[in-house]
């Protein structure tokens, strides 16, 4: 039987020195909803990802150099996160940087994201008109790991 994993495959020295330990990257939450790390924590674990949560009152651009996340998954409308100021730092530092924004199919906030993308020249934003299933969860990391080159996909 085979069983598909995902196994690192690094793809420049400077990145694996940003990311400590056996993990294949990190993915930044900037959410404020418990059960948003719930869902998306085991999916990382499962795909051997670092979760990094950036808190509110986090420095974000500092987080960003320090940890060279492999994507970002942000709520638009916490209590107290903000999905549109998280897209436009994520502009100043790396505008390819992929981004799961959660909208919970709210349209004027769909509409609103979309602006805030182009305003700020976002080329990897995925919107999410619904809470996403583990399997979506799945294909937008793999993509973020391949896309700077950090996962892959073998048959064991």
């Amino acid at each position: 039987m085979n069983v598909i994993c995902s196994n690192a495959l690094i793809a420049e020295p400077a990145y694996s020195a940003a990311n400590a330990g056996n993990k294949q990257g990190v993915v930044f939450i900037a959410s404020d909803n418990p059960v948003c790390i719930e869902k998306i924590a085991p999916v990382c674990d499962f795909l051997d990802l670092q979760v990094q949560l950036v808190t509110p009152d986090a420095d974000m651009p500092s987080m960003l150099r320090a940890y060279r996340p492999i994507a970002v998954i942000t709520d638009v409308d916490g209590i107290e996160q903000d999905g549109f100021h998280t897209m436009q730092v994520i502009a100043r530092f790396n505008r390819s940087l992929p981004i799961l924004l959660l909208t919970d199919g709210d349209p004027v906030l769909m509409g609103a994201a979309d602006a805030v993308q182009e305003m700020c020249g976002l080329r990897s934003v995925t919107l999410t008109s619904a809470f996403p299933a583990a399997g979506q969860i799945v294909a937008f990391l793999f993509s973020a790991g391949r896309s700077v080159g950090c996962m892959r996909l073998v048959p064991v």
